[in-house]
């Protein structure tokens, strides 16, 4: 009896820890220093000409990040899993270097290599894709892998070639639709960090470029209950798109289970 009230206190506890803050900043926003409800900062942030810019800057950095994930990552991972595992340890390790090195480390080095010369792109967003995948590699890779080890794609593909395809016909006809929901939760996850990234955009671009966090940072130091709107709105596309996510994953699982029951059946 002890043990279990010890366990919901602890769930309580962390859902506390979880919850006030936001239900903090979501009583600032709706109310604010008035003491009513009002939603007039919303209706602020939504006419701001600058939220729409900003937000398809964001995006479009996001999804920019995301497909050079898939295209850089994707092949040599596929590849050293299946033939070179001594290079797959390598990767491994290089891919966890974001995690040790902070983001403004890495901004730095940036503004360095790319302030001079041909490669002069500092202070332009195109530095800012690639900076973004680096951030989000070793989610990525590590995702990935996950899915390579669990879908047994090695023996996968030596049946495929026992059959006569060739790496190419393999690796598109048959790993990348079975790798498909390891390629989808590594974009998510580098989508998200892209999408948030505030420290690299800032040094890179100077804040000359406008994205989501330089929008929150800048309109929450002038208008702090137009700021705290912006965050309540992130917030909210936050838990829809994990609902979604999970919501997707349910009903893969389900497909899943139907079709083992039929197969089991017949």
């Amino acid at each position: 009896m002890f043990e279990k009230w010890l366990y919901r206190v602890l769930i309580g506890l962390f859902l506390l820890q979880v919850l006030l803050p936001f239900a903090g900043l979501i009583q600032f926003t709706l109310v604010g220093g008035s003491g009513a409800l009002s939603f007039a900062s919303f209706a602020t942030l939504f006419s701001d000409p600058s939220f729409a810019s900003s937000l398809l800057n964001s995006l479009w950095l996001a999804a920019s990040a995301v497909l050079l994930s898939i295209v850089i990552f994707t092949p040599p991972v596929w590849h050293a899993y299946l033939y070179a595992p001594r290079l797959l340890r390598v990767i491994e390790a290089v891919s966890f270097v974001p995690f040790v090195v902070p983001a403004v480390v890495l901004a730095l080095a940036y503004v360095q290599f790319f302030s001079s010369g041909p490669l002069d792109l500092v202070g332009t967003p195109y530095l800012l894709p690639f900076a973004f995948a680096l951030l989000g590699m070793p989610f990525y890779i590590q995702v990935f892998l996950n899915r390579l080890r669990h879908a047994d794609a090695r023996a996968i593909h030596e049946a495929a070639q026992t059959l006569g395809a060739s790496d190419f016909q393999a690796f598109v006809r048959i790993q990348l639709p079975l790798l498909r929901s390891g390629i989808i939760n590594g974009s998510l996850l580098v989508f998200t960090i892209s999408i948030g990234e505030f420290t690299i955009t800032q040094l890179t671009t100077g804040g000359s470029y406008n994205t989501l966090p330089l929008y929150l940072l800048i309109t929450f130091t002038n208008n702090p209950l137009e700021g705290s709107a912006m965050a309540v709105v992130t917030l909210f596309l936050a838990v829809a798109g994990v609902v979604a996510a999970l919501s997707a994953a349910s009903s893969r699982r389900r497909r899943i289970h139907a079709v083992t029951a039929s197969e089991e059946a017949s």
